[in-house]
């Protein structure tokens, strides 16, 4: 190593300039300055002597008796908690009664009892442990203490706590206790909570919860902030205690998830009575079809219950859960802590047990550890949708109705995405017949069926259809000379001979009358012709729709097929868009029974339909 490379080193690797610089700023110092400067780095050499003289010593020592090896620690770091923010013996009045120096001789005792957070090895948590042994010392206390101190920590322990804010307290657990809930800050009210769920100042897990229910029957109104919380730590109370009392239906779930109840109760196999729950929560709008009516709406929900119990086997036997299909299902709830924002010893509760608090909400054991479950709503819309309006179909079937409709299964496709067993069990066909048979089934029960066929006539079919009729027009000419054959005879000699004369006295030709009275016949005759001939050609279904459409109304389709501009066609054309879908729309009600426009597009489920009548223009 060179010379120059040692003085680099030695000098803390600084460069030629940078120490000429130390030199300046270390002339420019007074003496008292240089005297401080010294002192303070000789006291860090002393203490680096003195610390390296003790290890040394130690380790001598240790080698002559035998001390097993040890290994230096770090440096523990000590933070000030709950046990530390706690008040000093306060100073005690003059002329107390003998009950008041009862009550100060108690808390000055209760705040001796103190679980050391160090024991010399480890630091453990203690906060709940002090708080079980100052909270049974203080039990059983009674006070009636004329002030209300203010008391506003946000987690509430005795230690912390004043002296009258511990008599404010224990004042207001005394009227508690005997039936009064008067209205008191927060931390009063969590305090006593924390003292219950540890089971202080209580016999039995039983009673600690009947007194914690009765807190919220009585506080709920007053102490609106207990909703954000305490229906969670009863809940959890519940499942880690053996308690025998109901859990109250009140708790269980608010009043603005009946969305979530009724589903739920999907899963639970309760079916009846969901027709107004599946048709809020369904692509296809049920209620705006021309079959739905005050009479047929229970006809649809008795139905809707039977097509549930049969679609609960046909999913269960392809592994495949209906209420997971339809509505949601039980899932972890990763968000859950117990006792979360309590001060709770878990080694104070009976133990953890599986328990369903209600159909949305159970606490379950997981790759063994304790887990929340709460229902998770996820409506599938589609497969509502196709379920409701293959039911109307089959419906219109069994009752007689006019016209059919028919269901496509593109409104499957969103909500099987990505998950192939559920897809496949959806497009089979065995899918739509279990609907049909359930359908069926339900009618057969209750006497619902298609109206009787006519003695003597045509049969009858679900959707009328016309007769196709053949008319040979040759024999047209034939049909006409006879008809001519029969006006003669009906004319008598004497009343043409009587239109003659007065024909000719009003200067008329009577050979012109004639050939027009031929003429009239003629047209009048073929344009019945062509009428009937019209009627019976006429299409049905999407077929007659098409033919039904002006070409303005076509036009009106193909732009909103194509996403066009259909303002724009609307103004070119000096129509409104909304006389012209609810035209189209009337028409496709006559023909096949449902509307085709809704919010001003064409419904989803009409579109491949919509395609083919606009290609066979």
């Amino acid at each position: 190593m060179s010379d120059e490379f040692k003085k680099f080193i030695n000098t803390g690797g600084k460069s030629i300039e940078e120490i000429r610089k130390q030199i300046s700023r270390m002339l420019s110092k007074t003496v008292e300055e240089v005297s401080r400067d010294i002192e303070r780095e000789a006291k860090k050499e002393l203490k680096k002597e003195i610390k390296n003289t003790v290890r040394d010593a130690v380790k001598n020592v240790s080698e002559k008796i035998g001390v097993p090896k040890t290994y230096p620690q770090k440096e523990r770091i000590v933070i000030l908690n709950d046990n530390d923010i706690a008040y000093p013996p306060e100073r005690v009045e003059e002329n107390l009664s003998p009950h008041d120096m009862m009550i100060n001789d108690i808390i000055l005792e209760m705040r001796m009892k103190k679980q050391t957070p160090y024991n010399g090895r480890v630091v453990q948590r203690c906060s709940e442990i002090t708080f079980i042994m100052q909270g049974e010392y203080v039990a059983d206390v009674e006070d009636d203490f004329s002030r209300k101190a203010f008391f506003g920590m946000p987690t509430p322990m005795y230690a912390a706590m004043s002296n009258s804010q511990l008599r404010t307290y224990f004042t207001w657990r005394t009227d508690v206790r005997r039936g009064v809930y008067n209205d008191i800050d927060r931390a009063y009210v969590l305090l006593y909570i924390f003292e219950l769920m540890n089971k202080i100042g209580v016999h039995s897990s039983n009673e600690a919860f009947s007194k914690l229910v009765g807190l919220w029957d009585n506080m709920k109104d007053k102490a609106t902030y207990l909703n954000n919380f305490f229906p969670r730590l009863l809940k959890d109370f519940y499942a880690y205690n053996n308690v025998s009392v109901e859990f109250p239906e009140s708790l269980c779930m608010s009043e603005e998830n009946t969305q979530k109840k009724a589903a739920v109760g999907i899963s639970t196999g309760d079916y009846k009575n969901k027709l107004e729950f599946l048709s809020g929560n369904s692509a296809y709008n049920i209620k705006q079809s021309v079959f739905w009516s005050e009479n047929t709406a229970p006809l649809i929900d008795g139905a809707l219950e039977e097509v549930l119990k049969e679609l609960y086997v046909y999913f269960s036997a392809r592994g495949i859960a209906l209420d997971s299909l339809l509505v949601g299902q039980m899932k972890k709830d990763h968000a859950w802590r117990q006792f979360a924002g309590a001060l709770v010893d878990l080694d104070r509760m009976d133990g953890f047990r599986e328990i369903r608090i209600s159909p949305e909400e159970c606490y379950c054991i997981k790759r063994g550890e304790p887990t929340h479950e709460e229902f998770s709503f996820q409506p599938q819309r589609g497969i509502i949708g196709f379920i409701l309006k293959s039911i109307e179909a089959r419906l219109r079937i069994r009752t007689g109705f006019g016209r059919k409709i028919s269901v496509n299964t593109s409104m499957l496709a969103n909500d099987v995405k990505n998950r192939p067993k559920a897809e496949a069990a959806v497009l089979d066909e065995e899918f739509k017949k279990a609907i049909e048979r359930a359908v069926d089934s339900f009618c057969d029960k209750n006497m619902i069926f298609p109206k009787k066929k006519k003695a003597n006539s045509f049969e009858e079919e679900d959707v009328y259809v016309a007769p196709k009729v053949e008319i040979d027009v040759s024999k047209l000419s034939d049909i006409r000379k006879k008809a001519d054959e029969i006006a003669e005879k009906l004319i008598t000699e004497e009343e043409t001979e009587l239109y003659k004369e007065q024909t000719e006295d009003e200067g008329i030709d009577i050979s012109d009358i004639e050939d027009r009275t031929t003429q009239i016949s003629d047209d009048e005759f073929s344009e019945r012709i062509s009428d009937y001939t019209a009627l019976a050609e006429e299409k049905t279904g999407w077929e007659g729709l098409s033919q039904r459409l002006s070409d303005v109304e076509r036009g009106l389709l193909l732009i909103m097929y194509d996403e066009g501009n259909v303002a724009g066609y609307c103004r070119g054309e000096g129509v409104f868009f909304e006389t012209l879908s609810e035209s189209i729309n009337s028409y496709a009600l006559e023909y096949i029974g449902d509307i085709i426009i809704e919010d001003g597009r064409i419904i989803p489920d009409y579109m491949t339909d919509v395609e083919m009548i606009l290609k066979d223009k």
